[in-house]
């Protein structure tokens, strides 16, 4: 496990959008502008590393807000979303990937539910 910057808050400790009052601490990190990442982890697909959803102003629903998930080698992209997490005029994960934009090499061959 390595440590970073928290990618919700980026590092600060704080709500960045500050939803509840202005001084509330981050919800991700609880406050300590640090997280736990594992070895293996990449950047999430679906909100590109920053942790918060996109067009939103919440935490991201694929990685929990750390920014990055954990990858079970071997992998390949996506078909359906192309490893973008998000398929063509959705605002939603992807519901082949779960919004990871990779998927497992056994997974690969099973047909996928994004409709463009």
């Amino acid at each position: 496990m390595k440590r970073a910057d928290c990618a919700f808050c980026r590092g600060k400790g704080v709500d960045p959008f500050q939803l509840f009052y202005q001084d509330s601490i981050c919800q991700v990190c609880c406050g300590r502008g640090l997280n736990s990442i594992p070895e293996h982890a990449v950047s999430c697909a679906y909100c590109h590393g920053t942790g918060v959803q996109p067009h939103r102003r919440l935490v991201c629903t694929v990685c929990s807000g750390t920014g990055s998930i954990l990858t079970h080698e071997p992998t390949e992209p996506c078909p359906e979303c192309n490893g973008k997490g998000m398929c063509a005029g959705e605002y939603l994960p992807c519901r082949t990937c779960r919004g990871k934009g990779l998927l497992s090499l056994e997974v690969i061959g099973l047909k996928g539910d994004c409709h463009v």
